[in-house]
């Protein structure tokens, strides 16, 4: 396990339970709770067990909760660091916008799964009076790794607007994270079997002690509110996490979620069935579809593209040049936290940056994109850029309390403040290239099961492995790989500012169909306005994911490394597939598209996916709208426009790799609209 010497602390990984070259696995969280095994049933309450205790721990301690999860953001304080170690001027150890962006946060996963492994191990066992339970737990401990949420797997969840005995194929949390309490074995009550129902620690972060969470350090965070004004959110005055920090509860029942300061989730309990941007009426978000993407081969080609949403010197003439490569594991990420937080007036910690690691799903989530990053790194072994290496140009940062500003980021930069020994050598990219020597791995990802005679690796087995079952987690029923009629692909890539609104994060929300409609939709139950992912119309958004670079309390201010990327104007990108969505609308009666088309929700046929036919359709039917964390629709200018929005055709499908086929831009359907790309916009 970790050693401490000279008080640093070393991270190792999890050394038990490893066999050889075959290490244990992290399990995907609704396949590993409720346990199927005695094994996963002790791993269960183990793993609740560890992370109640974790979050009882002193604030001030190093090996707190509340110290681990700050390393993300507020209170802005060095970890495991006497002082600043920056050369550039600001605050944090922030590493999104950037190349380091799944390289950091692997030892930062590994600095979590650790320290619950200690708790357990310390803490926990020796307690157990029984002998024979002992060595039971101790034996599941020595296999447990830290469980994933795959958010872009559909999971079988009860129907309970029509028939409670049915169920439904949902995007959704995870059920360990659901309920405020939760039952788990009573490890003090001799063999062990007993259980007990306690808080649920999945379920939200609670700070201990009477003192809300502004006493140690965290500021509250600004964003607009739909009349123009600064709204505060009080994260500052907050005891515990939440998922919508400022949710508006129904008639009747409390009139805050904030009372004397706590957040109380208990009010949010039901909404958590579903995940708030998710529309099953819709022709559907494609979020399965674009985490399948992310592996073609050649639609990225290379890790840089794959990273980040960054936009480093790789926009030419307008578009990029490549226009598939525009899908990035952060842009989807970042979506995530949105879906997970809240949105307008419902924002809560995940939705933000400097407060996201307060909830705990927060590392349920990261321990994903850790696997999305290995599952990357599995399929482009022979990619000569499947790594930092020549990139042209080269990432240069902007400035952390680690890096220099302006320095031109490799694969030695240091991941601070993850220290691989006793005398504070922080881990770097190349340190953490391989999973398997940190002591996990995951379902998808176990090499040692394509070993041949001669004990080395089949590796064309082993990815035609991976491949096959990515298919069968991420293939939708609609998508176009299933299609074999189906001869085209409609993406859009969106460039945008981050930081248009001083880091105030915002979401680009899009639409295909009749805007008139949708201007004028309604929930047809209530009467009442619904939010945008709410309309039948939406096809897909992007989350900003941002960082405000002020602070709202005397005092406060925001990441450093914002602060600089604001001022240059840093433009990211991302891409939303259409593929999909413009299918079933090909599949709609043309007999009833009058009827359809002059419905509420406005959605029109759609003759067939030929470019000219799909230009037009879109130059007619698509557009979108902006919105800011504090719920405030934004007018997107004519000119100087802080979104640039793009459409293209290919005609062949994305994954027929036989094809010569490139994406071509649809002049028409972006031309005139505010933010839309044309050919003369291009600088």
């Amino acid at each position: 396990m970790a050693s401490k010497t000279n008080d640093v602390y070393v991270l190792t990984g999890i050394k038990t339970g490893v066999i050889g070259e075959q290490v244990p696995l992290r399990l995907e969280l609704d396949s590993w709770y409720p346990g199927k095994t005695q094994e996963h049933l002790i791993q269960n309450s183990l793993f609740l067990w560890a992370l109640k205790l974790f979050e009882e721990k002193d604030p001030t301690e190093k090996l707190s909760f509340f110290q681990v999860a700050g390393i993300h953001g507020y209170p802005y304080q060095p970890w495991d660091e006497e002082e600043y170690t920056a050369a550039a001027a600001g605050a944090g150890y922030c590493t999104h916008n950037s190349i380091l962006f799944p390289s950091w946060h692997r030892p930062y996963m590994l600095l979590y799964e650790q320290a619950l492994s200690e708790i357990m191990t310390r803490e926990i066992i020796p307690k157990i009076p029984d002998a024979a339970a002992q060595q039971t737990w101790e034996n599941a401990a020595a296999t447990w790794r830290l469980p994933f949420w795959d958010w872009a797997l559909k999971k079988d969840r009860p129907e309970y607007s029509t028939d409670p005995g049915t169920t439904k194929l949902i995007y959704d949390v995870p059920v360990i994270a659901k309920y405020p309490t939760i039952d788990v074995l009573d490890y003090q009550k001799g063999n062990a079997a007993l259980t007990v129902e306690i808080d649920n620690p999945m379920y939200k972060f609670t700070i201990p002690g009477t003192a809300p969470m502004g006493s140690y350090g965290i500021n509250d965070i600004q964003a607009k509110d739909n009349n123009g004004r600064f709204r505060t959110t009080p994260f500052s005055k907050a005891k515990s996490s939440s998922r919508w920090a400022d949710f508006v509860p129904q008639q009747g029942e409390i009139n805050s979620k904030w009372v004397d300061g706590t957040v109380n989730n208990t009010l949010i309990a039901e909404a958590l069935q579903t995940a708030p941007w998710y529309n099953p009426d819709a022709a559907g978000v494609p979020l399965a579809e674009m985490v399948y993407r992310l592996y073609e081969p050649d639609y990225i080609q290379s890790f840089a593209q794959f990273a980040t949403t960054k936009l480093a010197g790789e926009k030419k003439d307008g578009p990029h040049a490549r226009p598939e490569s525009y899908l990035n594991l952060e842009f989807i990420h970042n979506n995530i936290h949105n879906w997970t937080g809240g949105f307008g007036e419902h924002t809560g910690h995940m939705a933000e940056v400097a407060v996201a690691g307060f909830d705990p799903i927060f590392f349920m989530h990261h321990c994903n994109v850790d696997r999305q990053f290995a599952l990357w790194q599995a399929l482009n072994p022979g990619n000569g850029k499947n790594w930092f290496d020549n990139h042209v140009p080269p990432f240069y940062d902007d400035g952390t309390w680690a890096i220099e500003q302006d320095k031109v980021v490799t694969p030695q930069t240091t991941l601070a403040p993850f220290h691989k020994d006793a005398a504070g050598t922080c881990f770097t990219s190349d340190d953490i290239r391989d999973w398997t020597k940190l002591g996990y791995s995951y379902p998808e990802l176990q090499p040692w099961k394509y070993k041949d005679e001669d004990g080395k690796i089949d590796h064309a087995k082993y990815t035609a492995d991976i491949r096959s079952q990515l298919s069968v987690l991420y293939q939708p029923q609609g998508s176009p790989t299933l299609h074999e009629s189906v001869k085209w692909d409609i993406i859009v890539n969106i460039t945008y500012d981050r930081f248009a609104f001083g880091g105030i994060p915002y979401t680009i929300y899009l639409f295909v169909g009749d805007k008139t409609r949708y201007d004028n939709y309604r929930d047809p139950i209530t009467g009442q306005p619904v939010p945008p992912h709410k309309n039948p119309q939406h096809v897909g958004f992007v989350y900003t994911f941002s960082n405000p670079v002020f602070g709202a309390r005397a005092g406060g201010r925001g990441c450093g490394k914002c602060e600089t990327q604001a001022e240059q104007g840093t433009l990211c990108r991302a891409q939303i597939p259409l593929t999909g969505a413009l299918l079933a609308r090909a599949q709609i009666d043309p007999h009833l598209a009058p009827e359809l088309g002059n419905g509420p929700a406005g959605i029109l046929p759609l003759p067939s996916l030929e470019k000219g036919t799909v230009d037009n359709y879109l130059g007619d039917f698509l557009h979108w709208n902006v919105t800011t964390s504090g719920g405030t629709g934004v007018e997107v200018p004519d000119e100087n426009a802080f979104i640039e929005v793009a459409a293209y055709h290919r005609a062949a499908r994305f994954d027929d790799r036989a094809s010569a086929e490139r994406y071509t831009l649809l002049e028409g359907a972006t031309s005139g609209k505010p933010g839309g790309f044309a050919p003369s916009s291009s600088t």
